[in-house]
């Protein structure tokens, strides 16, 4: 039998793709997104973007930190935990928002676009002086900046710097259909469930246990079947360290992918928790909101990022093995080892500056880049400090989220104390911090930041990105924050 088409297909297809098109918000932002923020960093943004949009926990303090790749020294979850257990009555709700290579004058176009529907009652502003030499509007408007931006208002005030008649089309299409816009986002979406689909159907037999180290220490998510569990009941160590970097611990039990007991531990020691399970049950899978490292205790220490520990050592074969399965969705996401957060290897004290300098004599791309960002950020020594471009564009969304009600901390990113001595007493930089710090004398609800120098060089993994001990220890700076920032809110309302 010959199918043929009908004189109404070409319609109906239309009337289909600008059904799909309208309804894009009502089930695209729904998929659960399966990739870490590392795959995608625009899909990333934006879904969290739509999050926030949907609406705020009932009571819920919201707080907002963005930033470029600087951002990554804030952990959401990190903060959230310490707030709440040092501030028992605040209740917050804690997202980031991170794009590699974005400008403030990028965030002032995203804010301006989304930023009242995103509802924070606190904004954190990360910022880096490589933010202000280098702005985005002086040149093209990079691709992938582009795509996170509400793109009719990037039209009206970038039309000049987005690749010439072809990227103004792009933005004037992307204006008008939610498939044209978000066409990369749809992308990354197919691709993270076949790739879903490929594990799915290739996974190993669930019955092996995972996640663990030969020492009985756990990762953040571990697996093992229940028959190895002892009478049924499982026991489990909180080191103290792991409190105090992280404020508490969430704990998640399941039963062969299946929701059994949620825990927030916040004292240290030994636990226990039955299970009752079925007989027909066969494995049993926990996951934690964090990681902890005794390397961010002291210089010296173990550099895993562990979790839980339990009496007894696994067997062998458990040791260093992943996941048989993956998880279609979750709420807590890896801070991978593998990602780059770790790129000299754990050394310190001279060992790290003898590998950053051999690294940096080298003709990597990476040392490479290095280098230039090295010349541009010397380059200040030789000039006169002028606030225009970037620093015009922090000013004025630094003022719009003022005149929102919007608290704001505004923080100076870490620098590693290998490149920051060559210029932290210039006339430029010392301005630099005095115009930020002037922002926060100007502005109702404003407060600066200083980290600059708040890690010592090991915890980089360059001139100005930490590592994961870096980011631990700037947690409690972070929380710091935003309980001024909350203090201050309450301080506004007060009769």
């Amino acid at each position: 039998m010959r199918l043929s088409a009908t004189p109404w297909t070409p319609v109906v297809a239309i009337l289909l793709v600008v059904l799909l098109d309208v309804t894009f918000d009502a089930y695209f932002w729904r998929i659960p997104k399966l990739s870490d923020v590392f795959t995608d960093y625009g899909y990333e943004l934006l879904s969290t973007v739509h999050r926030l949009k949907a609406g705020k926990p009932e009571g819920a303090i919201r707080v907002v930190a963005f930033g470029s790749s600087v951002a990554f020294s804030f952990d959401a979850t990190q903060v959230t935990n310490l707030v709440e257990t040092a501030t028992p009555n605040a209740h917050l709700d804690v997202s980031r928002l991170l794009l590699p290579g974005a400008k403030p004058s990028d965030y002032r176009l995203l804010w301006g676009g989304d930023g009242t529907a995103m509802r924070a009652d606190v904004a954190v502003a990360i910022v880096n002086l490589g933010d202000f030499l280098n702005p985005s509007f002086e040149g093209q408007l990079k691709e992938q900046v582009r795509y996170v931006l509400p793109p009719w208002q990037t039209l009206i005030e970038r039309h000049s710097f987005v690749g010439g008649l072809s990227g103004q089309l792009d933005l004037a299409l992307a204006s008008v259909s939610h498939l044209y816009r978000y066409r990369k986002l749809i992308r990354s979406c197919i691709q993270d469930h076949v790739k879903f689909g490929l594990q799915w159907f290739t996974k190993r037999d669930p019955l092996q246990g995972y996640g663990f180290y030969a020492d009985g220490y756990a990762r953040q998510e571990f697996g093992m079947p229940l028959a190895s569990v002892n009478n049924g009941e499982l026991e489990y160590y909180i080191d103290p360290e792991w409190l105090r970097q992280q404020g508490r611990v969430a704990i998640e039990f399941s039963i062969d992918g299946k929701l059994f007991l949620r825990r927030a531990e916040t004292t240290s020691g030994w636990k226990r928790v039955r299970l009752d399970a079925p007989s027909t049950a066969r494995m049993l899978q926990v996951a934690t909101d964090s990681e902890w490292t005794p390397r961010a205790a002291a210089p010296d220490g173990d550099i895993r990022l562990l979790g839980v520990r339990l009496r007894q050592p696994p067997p062998a074969r458990w040791v260093n093995s992943s996941a048989p399965f993956p998880t279609y969705s979750g709420q807590w996401r890896r801070r991978r080892q593998d990602d780059g957060f770790l790129r000299e290897e754990g050394l310190s004290g001279q060992a790290f500056v003898d590998r950053w300098q051999q690294v940096l004599a080298g003709n990597t791309q990476f040392a490479q880049q290095m280098r230039g960002y090295q010349r541009e950020k010397l380059s200040i020594r030789e000039r006169a400090f002028e606030p225009r471009g970037e620093y015009d564009e922090i000013e004025r969304l630094v003022a719009s989220l003022s005149r929102q009600g919007i608290s704001v901390a505004l923080v100076n990113s870490p620098e590693s104390p290998l490149i920051l001595p060559a210029y932290r007493d210039t006339p430029y930089y010392q301005a630099h911090l005095a115009f930020l710090r002037g922002l926060a004398d100007k502005y109702r609800g404003v407060r600066f930041y200083d980290f600059s120098a708040e890690l010592p060089a090991e915890d980089f993994n360059d001139w100005h990105h930490p590592n994961y001990f870096g980011i631990v220890k700037l947690g409690s700076p972070y929380a710091d924050t935003i309980r001024q920032a909350i203090a201050d809110r309450y301080a506004s309302h007060d009769p």
